[in-house]
């Protein structure tokens, strides 16, 4: 507990010719000192109030100089009053001392520095250690810059000012230079501000303001809007099988502070136990959500501190049972494996835009499934999707469709085509003289069994792509495989590039091949 020597009230301490001399410089020699100073008024009256906070100093050993911030000039040096009772035998520390009542050129704000042993090699100097507010009766105007926090302002301004009755004239001034909650300055007009910010968890802040000799506080009101919600769909009662998805579609808007409605954008809304996509800037929302058992399901904004409690918006989930109308599975000459089909329900109707995530799984044996792509298809719109997995070359597989529950099977379907393949394929002579007759041939070969055998009478394209910048592919012509599979065709060289041998016009029980990429040097 800090122990407060009493002063001697009685001749002010003036402002005289011995002070008007420069501050010293802070010596090197021992630790800085960490008392403190700051402004005491009492009967009409401003002292110097001296915490004693180092160890080894005396109090009567201190003392003090006074100046204005920004110049060196010292306007007033003092002693401290009452440190006779500091016993010899006591190091006094936490102890407060007055000096006695001051006088300085004005009305303001004045800087401290502490002096220990002044004059002495022993001196200690700590500039900065505390303001004296010289005047009397301060108090303060505080006005803030809207007469509310909100959405539409969530920071306000408070401007303050600071007023002073002067010691010397008493006439009531802008108190200047003087530092307001620990730093805050007031300029020439003894103004100030700061600014009061909406929170969560203070949505209504209290600033509160204070100098050496006077504490006033302000209290922000806020000012919570009213949220409207404006559901599109879905309305009513929704027919929705367990583990299907519900389109939810629509617009939050807020009653602003002018009264308008204006949109709510990055706003989160629930839909029962999910979420959709925060709102767009333009406060409208579109997503989809699971849909769990029968029974009314809330659609409602977050709960926010700027708004009032949120409305709600309710449907009716009725719960189905998910079919396969229809549903196939093919394989192309490119080994794609598409499924075409159309999701419905036992008893009724999906409502419209309700959908239901289904995987595309791949067995070798039709045993172990393994994923192989997915989509998601809507009730009672027909549908047709590809796997991410090409079928295997050479031997036939299980493909079917599964919901993402796992509650909708579809049959399994065993698809795959013959195998097929180019031998001895080649663009000859090479290199080649421009104008020379070059010639593409080979052999196609068809899958039977675990062998191979000739696959003649088909149809093969020959490509080339010239060795420019841009340059595309263009079919050359075509040869059909004779009766050992083998082919030939014949083209003038015109220009380097490459060219390749393609079957792509497979019958439907066979898939198509691409033969090598041959490089031609034409000279």
């Amino acid at each position: 507990m800090r122990k407060l020597m009493a002063a001697a009230v009685g001749t002010a301490l003036a402002l005289g010719a011995t002070t008007l001399a420069a501050v010293p410089a802070a010596q090197a020699a021992g630790a800085p000192l960490k008392s403190a100073v700051w402004t005491d008024v009492h009967d009409g009256k401003v002292f110097a109030a001296f915490n004693l906070l180092d160890d080894g100093v005396r109090p009567e050993d201190i003392s003090l100089h006074i100046r204005r911030r920004g110049s060196d000039a010292v306007l007033a040096s003092v002693k401290l009053q009452g440190t006779e009772a500091c016993a010899p035998t006591s190091d006094c520390w936490d102890s407060t001392y007055l000096t006695g009542p001051l006088s300085l050129p004005g009305l303001g704000g004045y800087t401290v520095d502490i002096l220990a042993k002044e004059g002495t090699a022993e001196e200690r100097v700590r500039r900065d250690r505390g303001e004296i507010q010289y005047g009397l009766d301060a108090h303060m105007v505080l006005t803030p810059d809207h007469k509310w926090l909100s959405y539409d302002t969530p920071q306000v301004t408070v401007n303050g000012t600071l007023l002073a009755e002067d010691p010397d004239t008493h006439e009531t001034k802008p108190f200047a230079g003087v530092s307001v909650s620990g730093g805050l300055p007031t300029d020439s007009a003894g103004h100030f501000s700061a600014q009061a910010t909406a929170t969560e968890f203070t949505p209504s802040p209290t600033l509160a303001f204070e100098t050496d000799t006077t504490r006033q506080q302000i209290t922000i009101p806020f000012h919570k809007q009213d949220l409207k919600l404006a559901v599109a769909t879905p309305t009513g009662t929704v027919t929705a099988p367990y583990g299907s998805y519900v389109p939810v579609k629509g617009k939050l808007t807020r009653i602003a502070d002018d009264g308008t409605e204006k949109p709510v954008g990055l706003h989160g809304i629930s839909v029962g136990g999910g979420r959709l996509p925060l709102t767009a800037n333009d406060g409208t929302f579109s997503g989809s959500v699971g849909a769990g058992p029968a029974g009314p399901v809330t659609v409602q904004p977050d709960p926010f501190f700027y708004f009032n409690a949120p409305p709600k918006h309710t449907f009716q989930l009725q719960g189905a049972t998910s079919v396969f109308t229809s549903v196939k599975g093919a394989v192309d000459k490119y080994r794609k494996v598409t499924f075409t089909g159309k999701l419905g329900t036992t008893t009724g109707a999906a409502s419209p835009g309700v959908k239901l995530p289904l995987h595309i799984q791949y067995s070798a044996d039709g045993r172990t499934w393994s994923e192989a792509g997915g989509f998601t298809a809507e009730y009672g719109v027909e549908f047709s999707r590809s796997s991410t997995r090409k079928a295997d070359a050479d031997k036939a597989g299980y493909w079917r469709l599964v919901s993402g529950t796992t509650t909708l099977v579809s049959p399994s379907f065993k698809l795959g085509r013959k195998g097929t393949q180019l031998f001895n394929d080649d663009v000859t002579p090479e290199p080649v003289r421009k104008g020379a007759t070059i010639t593409a041939k080979g052999g196609l070969l068809q899958q039977s069994g675990t062998s191979w055998r000739a696959f003649g009478g088909q149809t093969v394209r020959v490509y080339f792509k010239a060795a420019t910048r841009g340059a595309t592919w263009q079919r050359l012509g075509t040869a059909v495989t004779r009766t050992d599979g083998t082919f030939r065709r014949t083209f003038t060289a015109k220009q380097d590039g490459t060219w390749q041998i393609r079957f792509v016009d497979a019958p439907a029980t066979h898939y198509a091949v691409s033969g090598r990429e041959d490089y031609v040097d034409v000279r």
